[in-house]
């Protein structure tokens, strides 16, 4: 009977020992978890042409700006940062999910960048078309 409680309680010191291990390796997981794909559906930009896809970024880069700043305009109230953060961490979790599924969506149809320009940045001329030949000479009309 004494052999089977000295049994019982080192397996038991054993699993302590190994919860108290585990608790930081899990913790590193959960961690680097990417919850924000809840929130955005996915195929929902696939129908999307590739030139459509730099306006619908630029407009969700500028919703997660415009919470960005009211987060930190809500941090500056005592309470503010409960608040903030229960008021907007949702949207802003949908307007970075969306920003990544954009991205993704540009890469799967090979669209090359879509990234906007920098603010303040002049926007680049699209270069001349050539001039269309048909390839034969051109003829006189009377």
């Amino acid at each position: 009977m004494a052999d089977r409680r000295a049994a019982v309680l080192r397996v038991a010191a054993v699993l302590r020992v190994a919860a108290v291990g585990a608790v930081p390796l899990l913790g590193g997981c959960a961690q680097n978890l990417d919850l924000g794909i809840l929130y955005a559906a996915p195929g929902k930009y696939d129908y999307l042409r590739c030139e459509d896809l730099p306006a619908r970024l630029s407009t969700a880069i500028g919703r997660e700006k415009q919470l960005t700043d009211l987060i930190a305009r809500a941090n500056q109230e005592p309470g503010g940062q409960v608040v903030g953060s229960a008021a907007y961490s949702a949207d802003l979790a949908q307007a970075r999910a969306e920003q990544k599924m954009l991205r993704q969506t540009a890469v799967d149809k090979n669209c090359g960048p879509i990234e906007p320009p920098p603010p303040g940045a002049a926007p680049a001329a699209a270069p001349a078309a050539p001039p269309r030949t048909t390839g034969r000479p051109p003829t006189r009309t009377q």
